[in-house]
């Protein structure tokens, strides 16, 4: 199955600019499989290592003093020849190869490089930054809700996220919530996603792709193995709220420490809070998990699963909110480049106006307010209609579970965008379309 990116991905790699390509993103993602894949598609010849694996190449690498050194490893004893790709994965498993990026581009333009890596804060650090307009970079997550729904009903089904019609039959709508109502418990990993499709203990396989992101964690980072499922669990029972260093149990430097090495390996996700006035920040951040099925994993023992159908219980759904941004800032982030941010505003310290997320879409900024809930509310455009006009911006989004929708207050418009709809692509379809009515 090819992913969203592919296509984006696979022009990037055959681009006359000849940038490095970096594709980052937590472990078990499919990063290496989706590169395999375009390579075998292309005529050019390519040449591929793991340098995690095979350490006899490794150590080569590392042992070359220059890249003219390194050029000449590549060329006489691999047979590396001018127009083949390059693509080497878990790059930053190299003390030197990031040293040699900046030639890539300069010394050997007739060769593509393609890096892949789960923590590329390990191959750049203070030594050696990554060199400007020399690297092309693209973060992969799991599989987004489009992609879940092509793994387990079929491209058909997906088409209709992907070229979304004005108007959704309340069939089509009741089927896509009760697909994202699994996507939220099967989560994206690709191999958990083909499990669950198969009738499989999808679970079990998520579990081993935690282990084994835990045990690399804490070999690589030197940290205490409890701090990244400490860590996990914090951010699982207080998504979409002010996440706090007292939510861990242990001392706020450890736990600033460890969130730090988890952001950088895309382990968990960060959205700085702002408002309008710089003078007025310093508002406590709000994370995530990388992986939507985690958060019910990892909620508190006493907490049951939460479902967008299921539950009714309204102190039951209070979490569903958090879920459903965590949802949503994995498909906006999915395939953009590993730097990229969302933004969230708030009015003020002592207000309570404030939106999830603050999408940047050319020179436009677009609010974005997630609700779990299965009809609008006129009160649910409150706090996007706040923004619009505290910021001049043209258009708003609501995401929730109720029908596609357009609504004009206020003297500015808002779309109530049903959440299976919530991608990047489709939020910026949405705005032209609503303002060129």
């Amino acid at each position: 199955m090819k992913r969203d990116i592919y296509d984006e991905l696979k022009a990037a790699i055959l681009s006359d600019d000849r940038r490095v390509i970096l594709l980052e993103g937590p472990r078990q993602v499919g990063k290496s499989y989706l590169i395999h894949q375009i390579l075998s598609e292309l005529d050019q010849r390519s040449f591929c290592v793991d340098l995690e694996k095979d350490r006899v190449f490794r150590s080569e690498l590392d042992a070359t003093t220059s890249f003219e050194d390194f050029r000449a490893l590549l060329k006489v004893r691999h047979g590396v020849q001018d127009g083949d790709i390059l693509f080497l994965d878990e790059a930053q498993e190299s003390r030197r190869l990031a040293g040699y990026i900046k030639a890539f581009k300069e010394d050997w333009p007739e060769l593509r490089v393609v890096l892949t890596g789960s923590s590329m804060n390990r191959l750049f650090d203070d030594t050696v930054r990554i060199p400007v307009g020399r690297t092309r970079s693209f973060c992969l997550f799991g599989f987004s809700f489009s992609e879940f729904v092509k793994c387990v009903h079929g491209a058909d089904t997906a088409a209709l996220l992907r070229t979304p019609p004005e108007q959704i039959e309340p069939s089509i709508h009741q089927l896509m919530l009760e697909l994202y109502d699994r996507y939220l418990e099967v989560g994206g990993y690709p191999q958990a996603v083909l499990a669950a499709k198969q009738n499989k203990d999808f679970r079990a396989i998520s579990n081993d792709i935690i282990l084994s992101q835990e045990e690399d964690f804490a070999r690589k980072e030197a940290y205490d193995p409890e701090l990244f499922r400490m860590s996990l669990r914090a951010v699982a029972n207080h998504v979409g709220s002010p996440s706090k260093y007292t939510h861990w149990d242990t001392t706020k430097y450890k736990a600033r420490q460890v969130i730090s090495a988890m952001k950088a390996w895309h382990l968990l996700l960060e959205v700085e809070v702002q408002s309008l006035k710089p003078e007025n920040d310093g508002f406590l951040p709000k994370r995530y998990l990388h992986d939507i099925g985690l958060i019910n994993r990892f909620r508190s023992i006493a907490a049951p699963p939460i479902s967008l159908i299921k539950t009714l219980n309204p102190a039951l759904r209070t979490p569903l909110g958090g879920l459903f941004e965590n949802a949503v800032l994995i498909n906006l982030l999915s395939g953009q480049s590993a730097y990229a941010e969302i933004g969230t505003w708030k009015k003020g310290s002592q207000a309570t106006q404030e939106v999830d997320f603050v999408l940047q879409s050319g020179s436009s900024r677009i609010p974005i307010e997630c609700k779990a809930s299965l009809r609008l509310k006129k009160s649910h455009t409150n706090n996007v209609l706040a923004y619009l006009q505290a910021a001049q911006q043209p258009v708003g989004f609501v995401i929730s579970a109720a029908p596609l929708e357009t609504i004009e207050r206020g003297g500015c418009r808002m779309v109530n965008l049903p959440v299976y709809l919530a991608s990047r692509r489709n939020i910026e379809l949405f705005a032209d379309r609503t303002l060129s009515v």
